[in-house]
C-alpha cells in the first residue's frame, strides 16, 4: 500500500509543478503581448490579447454548437430495439 501512495505524492508534486509552469508561461506571455508588436492582417488583430479571447469565444461556440447539434440529432436511448 506504501508504493501506492508514494505514486500518488509523486503525481501531486508533478501536477503543482506543471501548474506553476503553465501560470509562468501564461505571465510571460501576457507580458510579452504588451511589449512585442504583432503585425496583423485586419487592425482587430492588433488589440492586446485578441488571439486568446478570440480562441476563447470560437471554444465558447463550438461547445454551444455541439450541445445545439446533440439536441437536433439525438436519437432516443431504444432507437435501434427491435419492438
Amino acid at each position: 500500500m506504501s508504493g501506492h501512495s508514494e505514486e500518488s505524492a509523486r503525481l501531486a508534486l508533478m501536477g503543482k509543478w506543471a501548474t506553476w509552469v503553465l501560470l509562468a508561461a501564461g505571465a510571460v506571455l501576457v507580458v510579452l503581448e504588451f511589449v512585442i508588436h504583432r503585425h496583423g492582417e485586419i487592425a482587430a488583430e492588433d488589440i492586446p490579447l485578441f488571439p486568446a479571447v478570440y480562441a476563447f469565444v470560437i471554444c465558447v461556440a463550438i461547445v454551444v454548437g455541439g450541445i445545439w447539434l446533440r439536441k437536433i440529432a439525438m436519437r432516443d436511448e431504444d432507437y435501434y430495439d427491435d419492438e
